[in-house]
């Protein structure tokens, strides 16, 4: 990645991600958030890849783009924090504010990349539209918290045995 626009750009979303993680969630919850983070890195990657090998997006300039075709910045940092945000805003709200809060929480991040998108080398959409990643990453903020509330199920459930 060449010092530009993009590098400049990449900073800040890193370093905001890592100050939204220290300073907006709740640790006491920790176990959860590690559980959502690694989910959501794995889940990101897979899906993203595969986004990408299908030619819907692309990343001209990224990090590690000799090895990864994805954005790695935001499949493996920025999406699975705010996914835990998301987890964390949801956790005792009921099934509409969890809706609600995935088409928002989607909304934003939509209304971020699509600039980057027509302005920048980050993203380019191949055959992609603003309106599906605003779907894409509505399902994907709803498959944590059905992931997340299965998790928290087993745990109760299985700790009867302990």
């Amino acid at each position: 990645m060449q010092p530009g626009a993009e590098l400049t750009i990449t900073v800040i979303a890193a370093v905001i991600t890592l100050l939204l993680l220290i300073f907006a969630v709740d640790w006491r919850h920790f176990r959860d958030w590690v559980v959502i983070f690694l989910f959501k890195t794995n889940l990101d990657l897979i899906v993203g890849n595969t986004v990408v090998k299908k030619g819907l997006i692309s990343y001209p300039e990224r990090i590690a783009g000799a090895i990864f075709d994805t954005s790695l910045l935001f499949e493996i940092w920025v999406f699975p924090v705010l996914c835990i945000l998301y987890n964390q805003v949801t956790r005792k709200r009921g099934l509409w504010p969890i809706f609600y809060y995935a088409v928002l929480f989607s909304a934003g991040i939509t209304a971020v990349e699509y600039p980057l998108e027509l302005y920048t080398d980050l993203i380019e959409y191949t055959n992609w539209h603003w309106y599906d990643t605003l779907l894409s990453l509505a399902v994907a903020f709803l498959v944590s918290r059905v992931f997340i509330a299965f998790y928290r199920w087993g745990c109760l459930y299985f700790d009867r045995f302990i």
